[in-house]
């Protein structure tokens, strides 16, 4: 069993105004996850007390780090993170098209449990147009691999919408939610939205689904186990 999150942990800072890293982690770290996808990641950055949050959650979760700097400020950085509970894992960043917020796909190759898989963590524009165009880039990007997949991220809009339709459409993978009837649980706190996605590969079974309750973020967290078929 693999067992996914994706995250917008909005660089740690919560609903009540508060900004903490560690609130984070305590979410993350009792679902022993072994693939968490986070955006909007600080590293060494003054606004999160020029904390590196990649390594303090490396660190704390006891998972190898990967971080995809899209921004940068000063001496640190904005971005994606994946975190992945294997050896020998190993990382490529990719830059998304369009115009403002600098965007990317973070992916990363692991072993987990004797199962290949590849993780793409990314995070799509606010403006329609250039999600669109972004989207249509991850899934150039995603064909490219032969091994199991798994997209996860924010992607900023919703189940019914080109964004959606066009990685589904043109990839191999599934929207694990609706597995569970659960596309219209929301995952954005304050417009009630559903835009944190796992796609999960053919060939993986969803065996469980579940969006987690949590104020460490103005979004919450989304978990789900997957059964690798043989291959």
């Amino acid at each position: 069993m693999i067992r996914v999150i994706t995250y917008n942990i909005k660089a740690g800072l919560g609903m009540d105004g508060r900004r903490s890293i560690r609130r984070a982690a305590d979410v993350l770290a009792p679902l022993e996850p072994d693939i968490v996808c986070l955006q909007e990641v600080d590293q060494h950055i003054p606004r999160s007390w020029l904390a590196n949050q990649p390594k303090y959650l490396s660190v704390r979760l006891g998972m190898q780090a990967y971080f995809q700097r899209n921004i940068s400020y000063g001496p640190g950085g904005f971005g994606n993170c994946v975190l992945v509970r294997a050896s020998g894992a190993h990382c490529r960043c990719h830059q998304l098209p369009g115009r403002g917020e600098a965007r990317g796909v973070l992916e990363v190759a692991a072993k987990i449990d004797n199962q290949k898989v590849s993780v793409f963590c990314t995070h799509l524009s606010t403006e329609e147009d250039v999600r669109i165009e972004q989207s249509a880039r991850v899934c150039q990007i995603v064909k490219k691999e032969k091994r199991p997949k798994i997209l996860c991220g924010d992607m900023n809009d919703v189940m019914a919408s080109l964004t959606i339709a066009n990685l589904l459409d043109d990839l191999a993978i599934r929207d694990t939610a609706l597995e569970f009837n659960a596309n219209h649980v929301p995952t954005l706190c304050r417009h009630e939205k559903r835009v944190d996605f796992v796609l999960a590969d053919l060939r993986f079974e969803v065996k469980s689904y579940s969006v987690l309750k949590s104020n460490a973020s103005d979004h919450l967290p989304v978990m789900v186990d997957l059964q690798p078929s043989t291959y």
